[in-house]
C-alpha cells in the first residue's frame, strides 16, 4: 500500500524514502519507523527459488531473522523487525549512518596494518557472538561492514545467512556469497561453519591492507581456482599482520585459528593512538554527501601512491634497459636515412590495432594496422622482443579512409578500438568516442577500398553485449584465446567478457563488468595498466600471448585457457616511435 504522499509504506508502519543500494541478494531502503518516530534501513530480500523450494527459504529467512534480532552486541547491525509483504520478505534494521569498509578504502585509501588489526578485533568480537547464537554470516567481506559515526565497525548484512542452506552455496545455480572471499570447503561442497567465516574474514582484512582480495583473477573460473589451490597473496603491507593472514587462509578449515587465537594475535598489534578509522571528516551522512568529495580525497592519495610507484618503476626499468640502447640505435638510423626532421625520440602510444584481412595471395598472418591519434601505419606483427617486425607502410592519416572514417567525425581523430566481426573475412566494428561504425576492406592491388557498411550509431547499441561499459566508449578489444565468440572489452579500468553472436551489435556480457586490478598477473602489477588498456595485439603463432599497451609502454601476456590465469612474459618497455622503426 502507499500513503497520501504516494511512498510505499509497510505494514502500515515503515515508509520507504529513497534506495540505499542494491545487490544480488537485496535492495536496502531508508525508512521511517511511524511509530517509533526513528530512521531505520530496510532491506528487501531477493528470494533466488519458486515454489516449494521458496517457502523454504522464506521459513529459514524468517527462523534465522529472529535469531540475529536476539543478538545485542555494539559489532553487529540491530535487527528491529520482519515483514511479510507484497510475497516479500523486508528486514527493518538500524541505519548505520556511515560508509562501509569498502567506500571507506576506495576513499581513502590501504589502511595501516594497526588499523587493521583493530578493525579486525571487532569482527572477531561480532563473529564470536553470532556464532554462539547458532548463526554464521557466511558473506563477510568489506562491503557489509559500516563504520559508525566515531569509526566503530559493524558487521551487518545477514541475508546471506538467512538464505543460503548450510552445506551448499548455491540457490537454484545461483552463488550465493562473494567470489573470492568464500572458504574453499564450501566452493568444494564441503561443510560450513565457523571457520569459513574465519576465512572470510581473513580475505577482508588482505583487502583492507592492499584494497583488493589476494585471490582476486580477471575471471570467476580463476578465482575459483585460486581459492581452492593456490597460496593468497598477501599484501606487502602487512608487516606484523602476515602470520594472521596466512593462518585464517589456510584451505582446511581445521588448521585455522579459533577465535580466541586469532584474538590473542591481534592484540599485541593494535595501538590505541592510530587504529580507529577517522570517519568523521569524510561525511556524516555517506550515502547523501557528494561523491567529488570522496572522489578528490582518493585522487590525491592515489596520485602520491602512483608517484611512488612511479619511481619504483623508473629504478627497475634502468636495469631491464635494453630498450633504451634499441631507441639509440634507431634514432641514428632514422637521421642518416634523412628523417632528422623528425622527433623520433618521441614515443608513439597505440590507440588501436586492427588485422589486415586474409588474403593467401600476398598478405602473411601477422599484418595489421595499428592507429595513433590520427595516423597509421600497416606492419608485422612480432613474436617477441617487440610488437612490430617489419614496418610496411610510411607513417599516414586517417583522411585516407575516405569512404569509412570520414564519415564518423569522431574517427577523423582518433580510433579507439577495431573488432573483427565474428564470421566475415573482411569487415570490422570501429569504434570512437559513443559512436561506432562497421566497415568492409577490400583488396584491390596492393592496397584496400574502405566502404561503409553501416552507421555511424550509437554506442548505446551495445548495451546487451558490453553492459555499463557502453556509457564510458570502448579502449580496446581482445580475443579469448580459447573461444573464438568471446572478446574481453576494456573502458577505463573495467572490463567485461562478452560472446557476441555476429548478427549487427548483438551478444551477451558473460561476465563482468570488474576492475582490472582483477589481472593480478599483469594489469594489477602496473599503475597504468590498472587505470587504462589502450590496445591489445594477439601474438602470431602463439594463442595465449598478447601484446598489450598502455601509454607509452607495452607488454607482453599469457592467458591460459579457461581459468584465464595471466602473467607477464615480456615488459615492462617503453615504446618507439613509429619513424624509428624500419
Amino acid at each position: 500500500m502507499a500513503d497520501s504522499g504516494g511512498s510505499r509504506v509497510l505494514a502500515d508502519r515503515y515508509v520507504l524514502l529513497e534506495r540505499l543500494g542494491s545487490g544480488g541478494m537485496g535492495t536496502v531502503w531508508r525508512a521511517t519507523d511511524r511509530l517509533l518516530s526513528r530512521t531505520v534501513a530496510i532491506k528487501e530480500m531477493h528470494l533466488l527459488a519458486t515454489g516449494e523450494e521458496l517457502d523454504k527459504q522464506a521459513a529459514r529467512a524468517r527462523r534465522e531473522a529472529h535469531t540475529i534480532a536476539r543478538i545485542s552486541h555494539p559489532n553487529v547491525v540491530n535487527v528491529y523487525d520482519l515483514v511479510e509483504q507484497d510475497e516479500r520478505l523486508w528486514l527493518v534494521m538500524e541505519l548505520v549512518d556511515g560508509p562501509s569498509l569498502k567506500d571507506h578504502v576506495k576513499a581513502n585509501g590501504p589502511m595501516s596494518p594497526s588499523a587493521v588489526a583493530d578493525i579486525g578485533l571487532q569482527l572477531l568480537s561480532a563473529l564470536e557472538a553470532v556464532h554462539a547464537a547458532g548463526v554464521l554470516h557466511r558473506d563477510l567481506k568489506p562491503g557489509n561492514v559500516l563504520l559508525r559515526r566515531d569509526g566503530k565497525a559493524v558487521l551487518c548484512d545477514f541475508g546471506v545467512a538467512a538464505l543460503a542452506g548450510a552445506e551448499s552455496i548455491t540457490t537454484t545455480g545461483a552463488v550465493v556469497g562473494s567470489l573470492g572471499y568464500i572458504a574453499p570447503e564450501r566452493l568444494s561442497g564441503g561443510h560450513a561453519g565457523p571457520p569459513s567465516d574465519l576465512f572470510s574474514l581473513g580475505v577482508t582484512l588482505c583487502a583492507l591492507l592492499s584494497g583488493r582480495p589476494p585471490f582476486a583473477r580477471p575471471e570467476a573460473a580463476g578465482v575459483i581456482n585460486a581459492v581452492l589451490r593456490e597460496d593468497p597473496e598477501i599484501p606487502a603491507a602487512a608487516g606484523p599482520l602476515r602470520a594472521l593472514l596466512e593462518a585464517l587462509l589456510r584451505k582446511n578449515p581445521a588448521d585455522r585459528p579459533s577465535i580466541a587465537e586469532a584474538r590473542e594475535m591481534l592484540r599485541s598489534l593494535t595501538t590505541t593512538a592510530t587504529a580507529t578509522p577517522d570517519v568523521s571528516k569524510a561525511t556524516r551522512k555517506w550515502n547523501t554527501a557528494p561523491r567529488r568529495t570522496l572522489l578528490g580525497l582518493a585522487a590525491l592519495l592515489c596520485a602520491a601512491v602512483l608517484l611512488g610507484v612511479a619511481v619504483t618503476t623508473g629504478v627497475l626499468m634502468s636495469r631491464l634497459g635494453s630498450e633504451a640502447d634499441a631507441l639509440s640505435g634507431a634514432v641514428a638510423s632514422a637521421r642518416s636515412s634523412g628523417q632528422d626532421s623528425m622527433d623520433t625520440t618521441r614515443p608513439t602510444p597505440v590507440d588501436a590495432v586492427m588485422p589486415v584481412p586474409g588474403d593467401p595471395g600476398s598478405t602473411a598472418p601477422g599484418d595489421y594496422w595499428m592507429f595513433s591519434d590520427d595516423t597509421f601505419i600497416r606492419f608485422r606483427a612480432a613474436k617477441s622482443d617487440y610488437p612490430v617486425r617489419r614496418r610496411h607502410t610510411a607513417v599516414m592519416r586517417l583522411k585516407e579512409w575516405d569512404d569509412t572514417f570520414e564519415n564518423l567525425p569522431e574517427s577523423r581523430k582518433k580510433i579507439d578500438a577495431a573488432l573483427p566481426v565474428p564470421g566475415s573475412a573482411d569487415e570490422y566494428w570501429v569504434f570512437s568516442g559513443s559512436r561506432y561504425i562497421r566497415i568492409r576492406l577490400t583488396k584491390s592491388g596492393e592496397k584496400y577500398e574502405d566502404t561503409l557498411v553501416a552507421g555511424p550509431r550509437p554506442l548505446t547499441d551495445w548495451k546487451n553485449a558490453f553492459g555499463e561499459l557502453t556509457a564510458k566508449g570502448i579502449d580496446a578489444v581482445m580475443p579469448t584465446p580459447d573461444d573464438p565468440t568471446q572478446y574481453w572489452v576494456f573502458a577505463g579500468d573495467q572490463y567485461v567478457r562478452t560472446r557476441l553472436d555476429g548478427e549487427g551489435p548483438g551478444g551477451q556480457a558473460t561476465y563482468g563488468p570488474s576492475g582490472l586490478d582483477a589481472w593480478t598477473g599483469t594489469f594489477n602489477r602496473f599503475p597504468d595498466f590498472r587505470q587504462k588498456i589502450d590496445a591489445v595485439l594477439p601474438v602470431p603463432g602463439a594463442r595465449n600471448d598478447y601484446w598489450v599497451f598502455s601509454g607509452t609502454r607495452y607488454m607482453k601476456i599469457r592467458v591460459t585457457d579457461v581459468e584465464y590465469k595471466d602473467t607477464v612474459l615480456e615488459g615492462l618497455h617503453n615504446l618507439l616511435n613509429w619513424t624509428a622503426l624500419d
